[in-house]
């Protein structure tokens, strides 16, 4: 699967000097980022922004293993067969109406099933937006080249989405909201060959890849799906497509994808050590989350957590969901509360949640929040941290830098909530990504992703003992 993600020379076959033409999306996006050649495939050019373009692949000069494909589907079978007979290792083939579009479609795509049989190159798609790889900055998708214009911000979450525009609207909302960073998104669309499986088994391997999140309408092999998650030491988060008869329907016409029964696919996942997502913006935190805590030790169950707040209701709140998600609050010990009371004031005893608003109006937030912090990171009865904060306005400034160079040295996980100005809000949830701290804007989503960090940890444990 190298081939894939670290061509040695590309042959875009649909190159196109019109700038409303998808084939020059792809052009702009590899001419941004790929440093090896690349070579334009369309026989009404010569020339295109300044490269030599070739009439057809079998003319392409060497170096060169990787096809784009972005021509009618009609078109594609000669352009796929000329890619074989040219001696490419893989094609991209971004064209849609295939399968996903009637049985003209299906017929074409079983003739692409077997140029794969015959000749044994890797047939990526079709009917997809293929690759962003964020760490390297490499743009193989037709998608926008205003991708660029936030700057493609690496991350340690691997994305492997059976949608393409789906995948593009990933990638712009949480480049531009500062969600996250990612390492590499792989469009994977009707899976006539490369399917979710060879991505996975590449991805796990990947150094640039903490978590794989998945988004998927169909499980092309269901036993090799589940046997390499099950041995993965990387966390795996999926979203199923088509649960319901009317989505399992919906799948079939979006990329021609059959759905199992959900009560079972659920089961096997969560036995594989899956986590599963019930929507979009979900599989994002929970995948953004686990790259950063992969791997919790805990000695007890259930795990303890401290709640850290400005607000008391926020705190109730907060401990509500807790519960609800089978943690609790630590009962923080006597050596603890002693070392708080000295910046509350005398008539309000600490407890958990931690109301910190009085001690911050008596001492100031950064003695309050610092004071907080460095206690229930060293209370032996804290298994995680959870903090809330406003930002811009009337509780201060926060050293997300110390607060996590605290909790790795506590061996603790923190994880934060957030209210505030919509520009210091953006710029807070930046700051906390690049320091390591996952920070949620519900507090609902918080604590599900606080769970999922134990409910992996407990997994992994389990797995260790058979």
């Amino acid at each position: 699967m190298e081939f894939f993600f670290k061509p040695r020379g590309i042959a875009l076959v649909g190159a196109s000097s019109n700038p409303n033409k998808g084939g020059n999306s792809i052009l702009t996006n590899l001419e941004r980022g790929f440093k090896g050649p690349i070579y334009p495939v369309n026989p009404r050019y010569d020339e295109i922004g300044g490269l030599t373009c070739y009439p057809s692949v079998l003319k392409v000069p060497d170096p060169v293993d990787l096809a784009i494909v972005f021509v009618g589907a009609e078109m594609t079978l000669t352009a796929v067969r000329e890619c074989a007979q040219r001696g490419l290792r893989g094609v991209m083939i971004q064209s849609a109406g295939f399968a996903e579009s009637g049985e003209q479609g299906r017929r074409l795509q079983k003739d692409l099933l077997a140029i794969r049989r015959d000749t044994g190159m890797r047939l990526w798609g079709p009917n997809c937006m293929g690759l962003v790889d964020g760490v390297n900055r490499l743009v193989f998708s037709f998608v926008a080249p205003s991708i660029w214009d936030e700057g493609l911000a690496p991350g340690r979450v691997s994305l492997v989405v059976q949608s393409g525009m789906l995948s593009a609207g990933f990638l712009i909302d949480i480049i531009t909201h500062g969600t996250m960073g990612i390492s590499k998104a792989c469009s994977i669309g009707n899976k006539v060959d490369v399917d979710e499986c060879d991505l996975l088994q590449y991805l796990l391997e990947d150094p640039d890849t903490g978590c794989v999140g998945m988004y998927l309408e169909s499980i092309a092999n269901g036993r090799r799906f589940l046997d390499i998650c099950s041995r993965s030491d990387k966390p795996i988060v999926v979203l199923k497509g088509g649960k319901s008869e009317k989505g399992a329907a919906a799948a079939l016409s979006h990329t021609a994808s059959i759905a199992g029964n959900q009560a079972v696919v659920s089961g096997a996942l969560a036995q594989a050590g899956v986590i599963e997502a019930q929507g979009f913006m979900q599989l994002i935190d929970l995948s953004r989350t686990l790259a950063t805590y992969p791997k919790i030790e805990l000695k007890k169950r259930p795990p303890r957590i401290a709640v850290l707040t400005f607000s008391g209701g926020a705190g109730i709140v907060s401990s509500d969901f807790i519960e609800q998600h089978g943690l609790e609050l630590a009962d923080l010990c006597d050596a603890t509360k002693t070392d708080l009371q000295e910046v509350f004031p005398e008539w309000m005893p600490v407890a958990n949640p931690v109301d910190l608003w009085p001690a911050i109006e008596r001492n100031g937030p950064e003695v309050a929040w610092g004071r907080a912090f460095n206690a229930v990171f060293a209370d032996p009865g804290v298994d995680a941290v959870f903090f809330h904060v406003f930002v811009g306005g009337f509780s201060g400034s926060y050293d997300l830098s110390s607060i996590a160079k605290i909790a790795q040295a506590g061996n603790k996980p923190v994880f934060g909530w957030l209210l505030g100005k919509r520009t210091e809000a953006h710029n807070f949830l930046k700051q906390a990504g690049e320091s390591g701290i996952p920070v949620f804007r519900e507090i609902p989503r918080a604590v599900e992703c606080i769970a999922a960090v134990f409910r992996r940890s407990k997994y992994l444990k389990r797995r260790s003992h058979l």
